[in-house]
């Protein structure tokens, strides 16, 4: 990123839904076996949320990649990638700022607000900087959380009347904090605690926070639930939580959801949900606009072994999912809310870490690749059978910076 450095720049209309578009098998590690008696379920421990994604914002798309030595955590840096409107290539040039992000960057965009980055704690940084800009990262501005942002992409979100949500810390200690002006200033909007001693969290039997979403008249929060097929996401009305009417079907009930993550799109709310059941895990999608029912896309199931690599959003108000096949090689499948239909689309290379899908194109998709300092961007275009190599970026990794 800046200057080559491994540093982070500083200063609801529901439509009908098609069911998920394998561009490859897919499959998912169910994270350990089912433990002897009871509910198979009951101790799986919760579905990991990668970082790795692409966003959206006015002035183009932003993509986060962790580059350097990948198996030291210390030596990992997280690289912010910047593709303006209508151009072709990335650029990580913003400017450098004295804080490593090994633990990881969360973004948030909405309209034509400002894009924030959140910087997740690592080592000795126990809090999460922020920074915004409204110019494509030529000028940026400051903000800070005093306790750390959580490990999850859906942590941030800013909706189009100005306020940003915030999810910070874990396990029943996590807040939802509501800026009160600037990204500087924040109060509780609701609790771990206050959500589970609820009625809706005690029918969802609340294990963690998991996502926020910040909408222009009111906020939601999502979860994972303990309680059989539960979809832990409390809408704020009047200053009260209360359970969104997401129903799930067939042997999907038996199963603990885990609200992955949620986006805001043009038509009201998409939201990426992870199930775990006996036999593995699936994802599924749903929408909604205001004032409607959510209407749910069949599941994508995946198989053990295999893991979560990326997820964010697609063309229009689509979402896209990567994950390993057993060989290790990667998997990519879109989920549509539209009735469209789309050609199978060839696995992404190896290695990818996310894609980004184009603002100006929608047709176009590019994939990025990292080996330790060198991020290489893949194009697939309309019709194409092939990923085409295309630009390659070297980021001067400062190997040992944070130790």
């Amino acid at each position: 990123m800046t200057r080559a450095r491994s540093r982070l720049g500083r200063k609801w209309r529901a439509k009908a839904v098609v069911p998920l578009v394998l561009l490859a098998s897919v499959g998912i590690s169910a994270l350990g076996g089912a433990p002897a008696g009871g509910d198979p379920t009951s101790r799986l421990p919760a579905i990991p949320t990668p970082l790795a994604t692409s966003i959206r914002s006015g002035a183009g798309t932003w993509v986060t990649l962790p580059m350097g030595n990948l198996s030291e955590p210390l030596n990992t840096f997280w690289q912010l990638f910047f593709q303006p409107t209508g151009a072709t290539s990335w650029s990580d040039k913003v400017e450098a700022t004295a804080l490593a992000t090994n633990g990881g960057l969360v973004l948030a965009s909405a309209g034509d607000q400002p894009f924030v980055v959140g910087v997740r704690p690592a080592h000795l940084l126990h809090f999460s900087p922020l920074i915004s800009t409204d110019d494509g990262g030529h000028s940026w501005s400051d903000g800070l959380l005093k306790e750390g942002l959580a490990a999850s992409p859906g942590a941030l979100s800013t909706a189009p009347n100005g306020q940003t949500l915030a999810l910070v810390g874990n396990g029943p200690g996590a807040q939802v904090l509501a800026s009160t002006g600037g990204l500087s200033k924040w109060r509780t909007l609701t609790t771990s605690r206050h959500l589970a001693s609820g009625s809706g969290g005690k029918v969802c039997g609340v294990t963690a926070l998991t996502a926020v979403v910040s909408l222009a008249s009111s906020a939601i929060v999502g979860a994972g639930c303990s309680r059989p097929g539960v979809v832990g996401m409390f809408a704020e009305q009047a200053g009260s939580w209360h359970l969104e009417p997401l129903a799930l079907a067939g042997s999907l009930r038996q199963g603990r959801v885990q609200v992955l993550t949620m986006e805001q799109t043009t038509d009201g709310l998409a939201a990426l949900l992870g199930i775990s059941e006996k036999a593995g895990t699936a994802i599924v999608a749903a929408w909604t606009t205001n004032n409607s029912r959510w209407i749910v896309s069949p599941a994508l199931t995946l198989a053990l072994h295999q893991h979560l690599v990326s997820f964010g959003p697609a063309s229009g108000s689509g979402l896209f999912v990567i994950s390993t096949t057993l060989s290790g090689s990667r998997q990519l499948a879109v989920v549509h809310d539209s009735g469209a239909t789309s050609d199978p689309l060839p696995p992404p290379p190896s290695n990818t870490a996310t894609v980004a899908f184009s603002s100006t194109s929608p047709s176009t998709v590019d994939a990025f690749t990292v080996h330790n300092s060198t991020m290489t961007v893949w194009a697939l275009d309309s019709g194409s059978s092939n990923w085409v190599k295309g630009q390659v970026v070297q980021v001067a990794i400062e190997f040992g910076s944070s130790g």
